[in-house]
């Protein structure tokens, strides 16, 4: 089996998804507690080269951020869910930026989750998976 860092898909996704992993840390935290996911279509994920290429290069991404990452991935009825999240322990200079972000985060998307339901409408949250899988399509085309 070919290597996956040879393929030129891998070059560049390892290019695109450092500042997208980087944008997933809590403000003021360090560059600790970044958690990335991505939801893609079957043609998506396959003209990506595959479920098993974007892990690849997720972890290639990571690893240049110096985080100690753990991936997952799985293809699902329509497509494919991938994400990674920094596994490194979190200095206690930055727990507490990493545990109010998480909580604002968790309180935001309560918050939009009852509004839309109220009123019908379809609000997106800041760092949900929909406003990651956009952002990375957006990425990709930009580059």
């Amino acid at each position: 089996m070919p290597s996956l860092a040879a393929d030129p898909r891998h070059a560049r996704l390892v290019a695109v998804l450092p500042p997208l992993l980087t944008r997933s840390c809590p403000p003021q935290a360090g560059g600790y507690g970044g958690a990335w996911e991505v939801r893609l279509t079957r043609a998506e994920t396959e003209d990506l080269g595959g479920l098993a290429l974007l892990r690849s290069a997720m972890l290639a991404a990571a690893g240049s951020l110096g985080w100690r990452p753990e991936t997952y991935g799985a293809p699902t009825l329509y497509g494919a869910v991938a994400g990674i999240v920094d596994r490194r322990p979190v200095p206690q200079e930055f727990a507490g930026a990493v545990d109010r972000y998480r909580e604002e985060r968790m309180r935001a998307a309560v918050e939009t989750a009852e509004r839309n339901r109220a009123d019908g409408r379809h609000r997106a949250v800041r760092g949900s998976v929909f406003v990651t899988t956009q952002e990375f399509r957006a990425a990709l085309a930009d580059w």
